[in-house]
C-alpha cells in the first residue's frame, strides 16, 4: 500500500495597507447626541473638565479672578447657559487643537477624572451654537471657538456618505480672537446659545441643575452638616482625592452636598441621622481599592427621592458615577437600597468609569470590589428588617393603648353609665395579658419601648382604682335585648366623641327619649 504525503502549502504574508482609514461623519453623533441619556449630565461633563483643569494647573497659587471656582449663569429668556471656571485657561497654540480633537485627551495616564476626549462635545446635542472661550494667564488675547450645531445636523442628515469626520469639523468650527478688556485675568468658559427645548426644559431650570449638581459634582458638605468634616477627613486620610469645588449658580447660590442632620419624610415626619460608619476596602493584593461611609438612621422606610441622598452611591474622583440605583443588586431585596444613605469612593485606578459615566467598565477588579461591598449591604438590609419589625410591634401596642386610654377616660367620668364602665373593664382585662407579653420582649428595650411600658403601667393603675360603676339599674332595660348591645355601642361612642360629660349625658338622654317615643307610637298604632 502507498502512504499519503501531505505537502505543506506556504501561506501568504500579512501586509500593512497604505490606504488611509476613513472615519465617517456619523461618529460625531455617536460621541455627542447619543452619549448622554440624561440632559443634565452635560453639566457634569463641563464641571468635571473644570475640576481637572483647576487641579492640574497651578491656578491655586494665582490671584483668584472669580469669586468661585465655577460659576454657572442660566438665562431662560435668551435660552443661554454659561459655565465659567477660574483655571489658567488654554494658550492660543493648544486652544484649537485641544477643542477639536475627538477621542484624544492629554489627560490619559494623569490620574484625572476625564481622559477620553469626548466630554467637551456634550453640549452639541442641546444647543444651536457651542462656544468655548478662554484667556490664558497673562495673555492679552481672548480665544474663542464656535461649533455650529445647526450646520453639523444638516451635514449629518445629508445623504452624502463620503463626508469624513475631519470634513465635518472643518465645516462646522470657526475661531476668532479679541483683545481682553474687563474679562478675568485667566479663565475658561463654555457657552451654549439657543438651548433647544428638551423634555421638561430642565437644562434651563436652575433649581433642577442645582439639585443635580449637589448629588454628582465634587462640592463640599454643607457647613451645618455635623458629620461633614469627620467624613471628609476620613476620606482624605485614606487616599481619596476630594478637592471640593466652590460652584455657584446664579439665583441658587453656592452648591453643597445634599446631606443634612435631619431627613424629611413628608407629611411633617422627619428623622435625625446617626453617627456615620466608615470602612476601607482592600483588593486581593492588600491595597486600598475604595473608601466607604454609611450614615445610619432609624430606617423608617424608603427615603423620598426629593432628599437627594437615597441609595448607595459610587464616586470616582469625587464625582458620582451612575445614579442612586447603581448598587441595588447588592441588597437581598433591592428596595432596601432606597432606605440607605451611603457612599463608596473608588480609588483603585483599575476600576474605571465607562464613557457615559453611568456605570463602571466590567472587570475582575470591579467584581472583586462589589463582592467586598455585599456584606455591608446585607447588614443594612438586616437593620431595615429588624427596625421594620420593631416599628410594627410598637405601632400595634401604641394603637391598642390609645384605644384603651380613650375608653378609660370616658369610664372615669362621674356620670358615665355603668354598662360603659363594665364594658371597659371587660375589654381591658382581655387585652392586658397580651400587652404585657408584647412589651416584655426585647423589641421594646428601647426608649420608645420604655415609654409604651410606662403607659401600660399607668393604665393598669388607673383601671384598678376605677370605682365600681357597673352596679345599679340598667337604663336600657326597657329596650328589647337585641337592641341593647347596639345602643350601648352608640352611647359609648357619644361619650368618646363628645368628650365633655354633661354634653354627652344630654345628647344620650335626647337620643333615648326619641327612641322611646318612637317605640311608644308604634305600640299605640297596634
Amino acid at each position: 500500500m502507498s502512504s499519503l504525503v501531505t505537502l505543506e502549502v506556504k501561506q501568504p504574508e500579512w501586509k500593512k495597507k497604505a490606504e488611509e482609514v476613513f472615519i465617517g461623519k456619523d461618529i460625531l453623533e455617536l460621541l455627542s447626541t447619543s452619549m448622554y441619556v440624561e440632559p443634565l449630565s452635560m453639566y457634569r461633563e463641563y464641571v468635571q473638565n473644570s475640576a481637572d483643569s483647576l487641579e492640574s494647573s497651578k491656578s491655586a497659587i494665582l490671584e483668584h479672578s472669580l469669586p468661585h471656582d465655577v460659576e454657572i449663569r442660566i438665562d431662560r429668556q435668551l435660552r443661554n447657559i454659561r459655565i465659567t471656571d477660574r483655571g489658567q485657561g488654554l494658550s492660543s497654540r493648544e486652544f484649537y487643537r485641544r477643542l477639536t480633537a475627538i477621542g484624544g485627551s492629554a489627560k490619559r495616564g494623569m490620574k484625572l477624572r476625564g481622559f477620553r476626549g469626548v466630554g467637551r462635545l456634550a453640549g452639541l446635542a442641546f444647543c444651536q451654537e457651542l462656544i468655548f472661550r478662554t484667556r490664558a494667564n497673562g495673555a492679552e488675547q481672548i480665544q474663542e471657538l464656535r461649533w455650529d450645531t445647526r450646520k453639523i445636523r444638516s451635514l449629518l442628515s445629508s445623504s452624502d456618505a463620503s463626508l469624513s469626520l475631519a470634513q465635518i469639523v472643518a465645516e462646522a468650527v470657526d475661531t476668532r480672537s479679541m483683545k481682553a478688556s474687563t474679562e478675568p485675568a485667566h479663565f475658561f468658559e463654555v457657552e451654549l446659545r439657543n438651548v433647544v427645548r428638551h423634555r421638561d426644559d430642565r437644562l434651563l431650570d436652575s433649581s433642577a441643575v442645582a439639585a443635580y449638581l449637589e448629588q454628582v459634582a465634587p462640592v463640599p458638605f454643607h457647613p451645618d452638616f455635623r458629620h461633614g468634616k469627620a467624613i471628609s477627613q476620613f476620606l482624605v486620610d485614606h487616599g481619596v482625592n476630594l478637592h471640593p469645588l466652590s460652584i455657584h449658580i446664579e439665583g441658587e447660590g453656592q452648591i453643597y452636598r445634599p446631606h443634612r442632620n435631619v431627613v424629611g419624610f413628608g407629611n411633617g415626619k422627619s428623622m435625625d441621622v446617626g453617627e456615620p460608619e466608615t470602612f476601607v476596602l482592600q483588593d486581593r493584593n492588600g491595597d486600598t481599592s475604595a473608601v466607604s461611609w454609611i450614615l445610619h438612621h432609624s430606617y423608617l422606610g424608603s427615603l423620598p427621592k426629593s432628599t437627594n441622598v437615597a441609595g448607595w452611591r459610587m464616586r470616582s474622583g469625587n464625582i458620582q458615577v451612575g445614579g442612586e440605583a447603581l448598587l441595588e443588586d447588592l441588597f437581598p431585596e433591592s428596595r432596601f437600597n432606597g432606605w440607605t444613605i451611603a457612599e463608596t469612593h473608588v480609588i483603585d485606578p483599575k476600576v474605571v468609569p465607562n464613557g457615559r459615566r453611568d456605570n463602571y467598565e466590567h472587570s475582575a477588579h470591579l467584581t472583586d470590589l462589589l463582592t467586598r461591598l455585599t456584606p455591608f449591604a446585607r447588614l443594612i438590609a438586616n437593620l431595615c428588617r429588624s427596625n421594620s419589625i420593631t416599628r410594627n410591634a410598637h405601632q400595634k401596642v401604641e394603637s391598642d393603648l390609645l384605644k384603651l386610654e380613650e375608653k378609660l377616660q370616658v369610664a372615669s367620668k362621674p356620670r358615665t353609665p355603668g354598662f360603659v364602665v363594665t364594658a371597659f373593664q371587660s375589654e381591658f382585662a382581655s387585652a392586658q395579658p397580651s400587652l404585657v407579653k408584647a412589651t416584655s420582649k426585647g423589641l421594646f428595650d428601647t426608649p420608645d419601648g420604655e415609654q409604651l411600658r410606662s403607659r401600660l403601667q399607668r393604665l393598669e393603675s388607673k383601671a384598678a382604682a376605677l370605682a365600681e360603676k357597673g352596679e345599679g339599674s340598667d337604663p336600657l332595660s326597657d329596650f328589647p335585648t337585641k337592641e341593647r348591645e347596639v345602643l350601648r355601642q352608640v352611647i359609648e361612642a357619644i361619650h368618646i366623641i363628645q368628650g365633655e360629660t354633661q354634653g354627652a349625658d344630654t345628647l344620650v338622654g335626647k337620643v333615648l327619649a326619641r327612641l322611646r317615643r318612637q317605640r311608644s307610637g308604634k305600640s299605640s298604632k297596634r
